[in-house]
């Protein structure tokens, strides 16, 4: 329907920024909230963006999926789901829809009417029947209706609608008084297209952001659509791919527990510097000891430096930070753009179970990518690029997410042969089992031609019901891949996901199924024969021996695109929009076993499934006639072939009979000149000189072969030469402080040994200065014991006025103090025999002093101590000897004086009593020094005889 006039309530201003459909580039959201039927069964819809009264209206188009990438189509089929209750609502999981609708699609005209088609379909099963059509229903998209209102001065960021709704899903019939089969609840929005938005910067207040894009600017489809792969690293640099699949048996942490594990990726450099890792792998979602990841990460490095630089791969445990295994690889050793597919095994690692590690395996793929295609000679072309983009249709009996393995094999027979025989280098993907550490370069040889196709892992692609990959696979050149015969061929087998799960992860069972595309001389041509890129398109690749069904119950189909890449730095690399402009090649009979390929080649660009779109009984009624017709093309084709090789064959006969007559009669004229009697002289001369110079150019050019080996033989060893001598050169660096340290170090223990030996021989000094010091201590011990323990020898046997007996006051005054000075002298030599006691064992370490016992202080102050006590008690020895004569003499003389007065005695008894002291003293003094005794009564007592006979 059309629109009316301009309100005259708008201001002119506004009129001018209305709405122009046909300018703009439009997005129409469509959202499916919940969907019922009203029986029971499975169900799946199908939506397509569509303008009938326009012929290939969905040329153009684009689809985004629950905000995934944009595919070039206008139409999409949602996850099946299973009706059980009847009226009961449903949710999908593929339930939002973006439609991109170019310019043009919409337009305010009687011949444009852009709406959105919904078509219910019922699956029977997956016996192999095909899917019902059972109900639709129509929304339209532009023109609205006058419910609700478009607000057609709407801005860029504003929607020109926006609502909820429900749509009546009404029974496919010719009756216009046909019942609804079901219904769906919808959320719909229609803008403006909006392109990526850049990151906002974090810009400080008051600064001006940029303003968005004008809609009436060009949109580069390409780079909003995906971004560009390069398999090229940057100049000068050199990039390591590496793609984890996942390992078992990790070892535990530490602690016992179960790790979560994730794996970097450094080069050495990086971590001699402790510098943070940038390539990390994603952390697993539970702690597990046979993780799964699928994630690709790379590193680079300048290309000088791949010589002496390794890769190394660390698996992490996330919560203690802990490394459980450690893997180095050479890089040199890494063949460039050739995929390495290992299994990485390393041996169980000291202070932990023998079992612990020794089975733990590691799953990656390596791929090693320069600046440039290496070319090589014999080879036109360096690479062939093959683009995978999906499955057309969606399944029905997928439950896991499918994985491709690619490969371009030389003979497709031998490859076929060698998988009925289960040969593992042709079965699944074929794994090297690397051990480390590495002991032999023969791991990473790459054989010249490879039977197996140097084959190449996808990604998991999804979603199980409609996946896509859109994704490059790169051969090289050099491993035949650019060599198109008639025995050549590209294979793709799929896998499921599930099967890289368990004990034995990357053992990929059997496949799904199997797309074969000949490599015939005929292909090689018609790619050179295309102008521009030297590449083509295949729509529908049939999946072979599969049990996979899509929901029409036929076998599911992929889109590829290949092309051959010339240059050693190419630009342009197959994109899902790049690939879209390609010629299409359109294999409607494809033989497993590399039967003839029927082309049709289509002068359009786009796809024929667009241009026309017959309605789902007509495809019906045709499809029984297609292997009757398909069944007589070949056999037409098998006649041709035929008539054409008879007509070879006779032509060939007719060439070989001229060839003989020609032969006959050359021998004749051979004969003729042979049998000549004078032949020329100068012509067989020049003849002579024209085979020896041909002769002499022949071996000239196989030397000059010879030396071309030679000189590339030399370069190559010229180059491992110099790599050997960068090695040993940071070798030498790295060993010359290493030397200085070492030197550093003899000295110190030089040092030390002269310090041991200095040390033993103070050892041997102190114990002989310890013996002089006991004999000297021991010859001043003993006079003194003497002197302490000796007696007197005499005594005065005097007696007091009073009559007292001896041992009075006067006498206990010299024991008394001889005890004191005894005890005193005991208790020293005791503390000095335990201080010695206690200082023997210890032995000097430091450098001795001038003086052997300058650091022993407590030695000094004993000794110090005892000659003080010494020279005391000789003191005190000295004086108590002279009180003692003097004390014995007053005593005498006063007894003597006594008794002369008592008993009147004259002076003769005098000197008898007086010398009788004297000659007591004098052999007193000869007795010296040793103990006075004390007088004895005895001598008392004969002293008084003479005093008691006279008073007699």
């Amino acid at each position: 329907m059309a629109f009316r006039g301009p309100e005259p309530w708008v201001p002119a201003s506004l009129q001018s920024q209305r709405l122009k459909a046909e300018e703009k580039i439009l997005d129409l959201e469509f959202e499916v909230l919940s969907v019922g039927f009203n029986e029971e069964g499975r169900y799946a819809l199908r939506l397509t963006a569509e303008n009938p009264l326009q012929a290939g209206s969905g040329a153009g188009v684009q689809l985004q999926v629950n905000d995934g990438d944009p595919l070039p189509t206008c139409s999409v089929v949602t996850d099946i789901i299973e009706q059980q209750d009847p009226g009961q609502s449903l949710t999908l999981t593929r339930n939002k829809f973006v439609f991109t609708l170019p310019k043009g699609f919409c337009k305010n005209d009687w011949q444009h009417d852009a709406h959105l088609r919904v078509e219910a379909l019922r699956l029977g099963g997956v016996s192999g029947r095909p899917a019902q059509k059972v109900g639709e229903a129509i929304f339209p998209v532009f023109p609205r209706p006058d419910q609700p209102r478009m607000n057609l001065w709407a801005r860029e960021h504003e929607d020109l609608y926006r609502y909820l709704g429900s749509l009546a899903l009404l029974r496919a019939s010719a009756d216009t008084t046909a019942r609804h089969c079901g219904g769906l609840a919808y959320s719909v929005a229609f803008r403006e297209h909006r392109g990526p938005q850049p990151p906002v910067p974090n810009c400080p207040p008051g600064a001006v952001s940029p303003e968005p894009m004008s809609p009436e600017e060009p949109m580069n489809t390409v780079q909003s659509v995906e971004s560009v792969t390069s398999y090229l690293s940057p100049s000068n640099k050199e990039t390591i791919m590496v793609t984890l699949h996942g390992a078992t048996n990790l070892p535990t942490c530490k602690d016992g527990s179960e790790p979560w594990p994730y794996v970097m990726v450094k080069i050495t450099s990086e971590d001699m510097k402790n510098q943070n890792a940038k390539a990390v792998t994603s952390v697993t979602s539970k702690p597990t000891t046979a993780p799964i990841w699928g994630d690709t990460v790379k590193v680079e490095l300048q290309a000088e430096d791949a010589g002496r630089e390794d890769v190394i791969l660390k698996v992490m445990d996330n919560k203690k930070k802990e490394e459980l295994l450690s893997y180095q690889i050479p890089i040199k050793y890494l063949r460039v753009f050739h995929p390495y597919h290992f299994e990485l095994v390393k041996p169980a690692q000291s202070g932990k179970a023998e079992g612990a590690t020794a089975k733990t395996q590691l799953y990656t793929t390596i791929v090693r990518k320069g600046s440039f295609f290496p070319r090589y000679i014999g080879n036109n072309h360096t690479a062939l690029e093959v683009f995978l983009r999906g499955v057309n249709e969606p399944l029905v009996n997928n439950p896991h997410p499918i994985v491709v393995i690619a490969r371009v094999v030389p003979n497709y027979n031998d490859f076929k042969v060698h998988q009925v025989k289960q040969d593992p280098a042709f079965v699944g993907l074929p794994i090297t089992r690397l051990s480390f550490p590495v002991s032999s370069v023969m791991y990473f040889d790459v054989p010249r031609v490879s039977q197996n196709g140097c084959p190449q892992l996808s990604k998991p692609a999804g979603p199980p019901e409609l996946p896509l990959w859109n994704q490059s696979f790169l051969f090289q050149g050099r491993d035949g891949a650019t060599n198109f015969s008639e025995d050549t061929a590209l294979v793709l087998e799929y896998y499921s996901s599930a099967s890289m799960k368990g004990s034995e992860p990357w053992t990929l069972s059997k496949p799904l199924g199997v797309s074969v595309l000949p490599l015939k001389s005929r292909l090689y041509r018609k790619m050179l024969a295309g102008k521009g890129a030297n590449g083509l398109r295949v729509e529908k690749l049939p999946i072979t021996d599969t049990k996979l069904k899509t929901i029409n119950g036929e076998a599911p189909t992929v889109d590829i695109s290949f092309q051959l890449l010339s240059s050693e730095k190419p630009e342009d690399f197959l994109t899902p929009n790049s690939s879209q402009v390609l010629p299409i090649l359109d294999p409607k009979i494809l033989d497993e076993k590399l039967g003839t390929i029927r082309e049709s080649w289509s002068k359009a660009t786009v796809s024929s499934s667009m241009d026309s779109s017959p309605s789902t009984s007509q495809e019906m009624e045709i499809e029984p006639q297609v292997p009757k017709m398909s069944h007589e093309m070949e056999m037409n084709n098998y006649r041709k072939a035929m008539q054409k090789m008879a007509e070879d064959i006779l032509s060939l006969r007719k060439h070989t009979s001229m060839l003989e007559a020609e032969n006959r009669m050359l021998r004749s004229q051979l004969t003729q000149e042979g049998g000549e009697e004078e032949p020329d002289n100068g012509n067989k001369a020049q003849k002579l000189d024209e085979v020896s110079m041909k002769q002499k150019l022949l071996l000239s050019e196989l030397e000059l072969k010879k030396l071309r080996d030679r000189v590339q033989h030399l370069q190559n060893e010229l180059i491992r030469k110099n790599d050997r001598e960068k090695e040993l050169l940071l070798l030498h660096q790295a060993q010359q402080p290493q030397a200085v340290l070492l030197k550093r170090y003899q000295d110190k223990l030089q040092k030390t040994k002269a310090l041991e030996e200095t040390v033993r021989h103070q050892e041997k000094v102190i114990e002989k200065m310890e013996r002089v010091l006991e004999d000297q201590l021991r010859d001043r011990k003993e006079p003194l014991l003497n002197r302490l323990l000796g007696k007197p020898t005499l005594a005065f046997p005097a007696r007091s006025a009073s009559g007292l007996p001896p041992g009075s006051t006067g006498e206990n005054l010299p024991v008394d103090l001889y005890s004191v000075l005894l005890a005193e002298n005991t208790r020293l030599r005791a503390e000095l025999e335990k201080n010695r006691h206690q200082s023997a064992p210890i032995i000097l370490q430091q450098q001795a002093l001038p003086d052997l016992l300058a650091s022993t202080s407590d030695k000094f102050n004993l000794l110090a101590k005892l000659e003080r006590a010494q020279s005391r008690i000789l003191s005190l020895e000295s004086q108590l000897e002279d009180s003692a004569r003097r004390w014995g003499r007053e005593k005498q003389d006063l007894a003597m004086r006594l008794q002369e007065q008592e008993y009147g005695l004259g002076p003769s008894s005098n000197s008898v009593i007086t010398d009788l002291p004297n000659s007591l003293a004098h052999a007193k003094d000869h007795r010296r020094p040793s103990k006075l005794d004390p007088l004895m009564p005895s001598l008392e007592t004969k002293l008084n005889k003479p005093s008691n006979s006279e008073k007699t």
